[in-house]
Parts: structure tokens; C-alpha cells; sequence
């Protein structure tokens, strides 16, 4: 894969991250990842597939920015747990329909998996070896940590948005099935 895909799959979780953040009032900025762990971390893991690219999603997020993010009707007093937890596989779910859109504007339709979420400790992911692996960090109103792995056949590139490309739902717009 050349430096130029990476590039735009860097764009890509950087934007989908910052954007999925701000819609919920919240302003989040890449920062260097210097191996510090997040403090009373929660992650969640969510798969995907193509026909040409298969991988995961990895969000570590701090219980602060998951409390801060939750929607208002849930902020009522101290979240459990269970609701953060839930809300932080939610925003997995929302951040990788945001790649999604994004990849599919270059013509790559991917599927997505349910979110897995854990809590814990000095949480950490330790990637397998794949042919893209990319890890953003973001500050701001708390601490999150976006990884993207995938293999991908050794031809493999990401191209500008392909012309012709149907327009992808607006994001945040909930639709029916």
C-alpha cells in the first residue's frame, strides 16, 4: 500500500473521529500517542469486511469523555457501568459508519460487525501484524485512542472519491431498514 492511501486513511479515522465527537459538542484534536494510558479507560472493538479490505475499528476511550459525549436525556446524575459501556460500543458503532461513508465516497462498500466492549486497567491493543495499521490519538475534553488494522490483497489501494459515487446518508440521520 502506498503512503498516499495511508494518507487518506489517516484523513479518513481523523475526520470520522473529530466530526462523530463535535456533533456531540464535544472538540477533540489529534495529539502524538506517547504510550500513556487513558485513565479509567473503556474500549470497544468493532469488525468489518469488503470484498477487497477486512479489519477492525479499536476506540480506548476515558470514562470522562464517554460521560461528557452521552446524550442528554442519560446524563442525569452518575452513569453506571452499563450505560457507558453501552454508549462507548454506540460510538464505535457510530465512528466506523462514518468510515464507512468515507470509504464508500472511494468506492470501497464495507460491512459492518456489532461492537465488543471491555473496561478495565491499562487497557491496550496489541495489533497483529497487518499489511495497515494506523493509531490516532485525541485530546480535548478527554483522552481517545482510534486504531485501525486491516489486511488487504498486496495491490491494494485507496483512490480519490470515485466519480459517479452515490451521495451516503447524512451522518447522524437514523434510517429505518
Amino acid at each position: 500500500m502506498n503512503a498516499e492511501s495511508l494518507s487518506r486513511i489517516d484523513g479518513f479515522l481523523s475526520s470520522a473521529i473529530a466530526e462523530l465527537f463535535a456533533s456531540h459538542g464535544l472538540k477533540l484534536k489529534e495529539n502524538e500517542y506517547r504510550g500513556q494510558g487513558i485513565d479509567v479507560p473503556f474500549a470497544s472493538t468493532i469488525g468489518f469486511t469488503s470484498a477487497r479490505l477486512i479489519g477492525v475499528l479499536v476506540l480506548t476511550i476515558g470514562r470522562d469523555l464517554a460521560e461528557r459525549s452521552l446524550p442528554a436525556n442519560l446524563r442525569e446524575g452518575a452513569a453506571s457501568d452499563e450505560i457507558i459501556a453501552d454508549w462507548t460500543g454506540e460510538l464505535s458503532n457510530q465512528a466506523l459508519g462514518r468510515l464507512k461513508n468515507r470509504f464508500f465516497s472511494a468506492g470501497i462498500e464495507i460491512t459492518l460487525s456489532t461492537p465488543t466492549v471491555f473496561a478495565g486497567k491499562e487497557l491496550r491493543h496489541f495489533s497483529q501484524p497487518s499489511a495497515i495499521y494506523r493509531s490516532i490519538m485525541f485530546e480535548g475534553e478527554g483522552s481517545l485512542l482510534a486504531e485501525f488494522q486491516a489486511d488487504c490483497r498486496d495491490d491494494f489501494e485507496i483512490g480519490e472519491a470515485a466519480p459517479g459515487a452515490e451521495d451516503s446518508p447524512p451522518e447522524g440521520e437514523v434510517m429505518f431498514f
